[in-house]
């Protein structure tokens, strides 16, 4: 009971709503970061979402890269030289795989015979 508190602690979490920091939020700002869940994109992370591309950074494998890794080739986007293409420049010729005629051959076909 909460005398004080005439919703008698609305969120069930034990603490009376005039002493709650989040009177509205049974986690009562988990992360210690100053926001209640409503408010709080990442309620259990204290970093939250530096580049707010809308994944905690607790789980964000390129935490300063709003696209992060579209194609999924484990190298974020903003180091990525192919980020459309997993297969990235596996020849070094400065062409992405996708778009490589000889993918494996960094001369690419250099007589002009059709085969790398």
């Amino acid at each position: 009971s909460c005398p004080f508190d005439m919703d008698n602690d609305s969120d069930s979490d034990a603490v009376c709503g005039n002493f709650d920091s989040c009177p509205h939020d049974t986690n009562n700002d988990a992360d210690n970061d100053d926001l209640c869940a409503d408010d709080d994109s990442c309620p259990f992370d204290v970093d939250n979402d530096d580049d707010s591309d809308r994944i905690c950074d607790n789980v964000d494998s390129c935490l300063d890269d709003i696209i992060n890794d579209v194609d999924n080739d484990g190298i974020c986007d903003m180091g990525d030289s192919c980020p459309q293409d997993a297969g990235n420049d596996l020849d070094s010729d400065m062409l992405c795989s996708l778009v490589d005629s000889c993918p494996k051959d960094p001369l690419n076909d250099w007589d002009g015979d059709g085969l790398c």
